[in-house]
């Protein structure tokens, strides 16, 4: 049911289960845990993203591989849990940041 769906990450660590409460909430996929299968974190001050395993029993996997830890994540990594795939593609790296443009203050200084 979530075929092509896009799924947005926040700094900080996102948590990923079938429950509403998750940061990213992924339906229809009865063999993933309701909380916390896997995490994804993004560091805005190292500008990096990782994968880290849920609480549970269930295995995530990234480009087929088990997770036990932390994981840098880059572009086209391959998520996989339950009977879900998911493909990594971040809006930002080493080209492009998300960061607030500095603001001037009343004398045209930065």
């Amino acid at each position: 049911p979530s075929r092509g769906k896009s799924y947005t990450i926040r700094g900080g660590i996102n948590s990923i289960g079938r429950g509403d409460r998750m940061d990213i909430t992924i339906t229809g996929d009865r063999t993933i845990s309701m909380e916390n299968h896997a995490k994804v974190s993004y560091s805005d001050k190292n500008n990096r993203f990782n994968l880290l395993p849920g609480d549970g029993r269930n295995i995530v996997y990234l480009n087929g591989e088990e997770v036990f830890s932390a994981m840098p994540l880059k572009a086209y990594d391959e998520i996989d849990f339950g009977t879900t795939k998911l493909l990594f593609i971040p809006l930002c790296g080493e080209r492009f940041v998300w960061k607030p443009e500095p603001k001037e203050d009343g004398d045209g200084a930065v």
